[in-house]
């Protein structure tokens, strides 16, 4: 009798909500909540067993593609494609001997947990026993604990158990929450999708605002940003892209304030409008791509200076990051390619050779208040563009 199902299940793990104690329940639920969403009609069921999340696919479902959403799913540790049978050792015998005899391998290892410490098998047994028999069956196979071509997982989870191959991690951390808004400043450069990367996989849902100077708009340009916000919405369960018109604004700046402040005037413009968008999408925090020192803007007083007079919360995931850090996490999330495409975005836009490094927040300010904020910035909200993703 045949014993081993299809690769109908995947098995997820996570590690920062099994540290939730009495609010694991509710972020596990959340997780689902975010893989449904993402599969859609890919995924027929999920079932929170024993510190894990067991998945079935519809019977149409591509097993690798349904892996590659999960693999960007905050809140997933881990994840591997499984048979799952019954809590029965000589099942779970006779189906680690049908699995192993689809592999190529020579030198194998059994690797039994129990998660449900209710069922009375005994992980060693188990490891003993399914090793012995996938033996029998393929002598010429031998048993490698260190390093081996295959090794098969037993996971036992209740009334069904979970044998599983090779695990492909995942993005960790927490689930995104609808309920936890944050509007991320993105730009066309390497580090502002890697900050609002940081903020989903801490659970907030990002909202995205890109400000355009139409002088320097070209179909290149505004696809070069589609394109970071497409790759990013792959995160989260619904992304948000607002394209403000900058163009106005950014004439009345560089006619009202000189050229080495002007860099940290459209940035703190730049956060007023961000906080207006907040204020209607009910998001409490701004998020920005700094990088302490990294560049004249993102001098220690050049960010007091910048962020002193916000009228939201800001937060820089990336503050006490390096440039190689961030590359790697820029090539960890795929959008180092995109990022690294030619683009001259608005805050590069008639600026001196030599900006300020040192300037304080009163001087920005005064300055500031010659620029018709309220005029030209309502019209350029009211003008924006929004894309949505889901």
């Amino acid at each position: 009798m045949r014993t081993v199902t299809a690769f109908s299940h995947i098995v997820l793990h996570y590690d920062e909500i099994g540290l939730k104690a009495n609010n694991r329940g509710y972020f596990e639920k959340l997780l689902i909540e975010n893989v449904r969403a993402k599969l859609g009609e890919s995924m027929q069921s999920a079932v929170r067993e024993c510190g894990q999340i067991a998945l079935t696919l519809a019977p149409d479902a591509e097993v690798e593609q349904v892996m590659d959403v999960l693999r960007r799913i905050p809140g997933i540790a881990n994840l591997a494609s499984a048979l799952r049978v019954d809590s029965d050792l000589a099942v779970l015998e006779a189906a680690a001997v049908e699995l192993a005899k689809t592999q190529t391998f020579e030198t194998f290892k059994i690797r039994t947990r129990r998660h449900d410490k209710g069922v009375p098998l005994r992980s060693m047994e188990v490891n003993r026993v399914l090793g012995a028999a996938v033996l029998a069956a393929m002598p010429e196979k031998t048993v490698r604990m260190d390093s081996p071509d295959l090794a098969l997982r037993v996971e036992i989870a209740g009334r069904h158990s979970y044998l599983s191959m090779a695990r492909q991690p995942g993005v960790g951390g927490l689930p995104t929450n609808s309920k936890q808004k944050v509007v991320a400043l993105l730009s066309g450069g390497m580090d502002s999708p890697v900050a609002a990367y940081l903020m989903m996989k801490r659970g907030c849902e990002v909202i995205l605002t890109h400000y355009q100077n139409q002088n320097q708009l070209t179909p290149s340009v505004e696809d070069k940003i589609l394109r970071l916000a497409e790759q990013l919405a792959r995160y989260q369960r619904r992304t948000r892209l607002f394209i403000v018109p900058f163009e106005e604004l950014q004439k009345d700046i560089i006619k009202a304030v000189p050229g080495p402040l002007r860099m940290l005037v459209y940035r703190r413009v730049m956060l007023r409008l961000s906080s207006r968008i907040a204020a209607k999408n009910r998001a409490r925090f701004l998020v920005v791509g700094d990088s302490l020192s990294q560049v004249a803007s993102q001098t220690y007083e050049n960010l007091s200076a910048t962020y002193l007079d916000s009228d939201r919360p800001i937060v820089s995931p990336l503050i006490g990051l390096d440039k190689r850090e961030i590359t790697a996490l820029s090539r960890q999330i795929e959008t180092f390619d995109i990022s690294a495409l030619p683009y001259a975005d608005c805050c590069s836009y008639f600026l001196p050779k030599h900006p300020e490094l040192h300037a304080s927040a009163g001087i920005l300010r005064e300055h500031e208040n010659r620029i018709d904020l309220d005029g030209l910035g309502g019209d350029a909200l009211e003008n924006a563009r929004l894309i949505e993703w889901t």
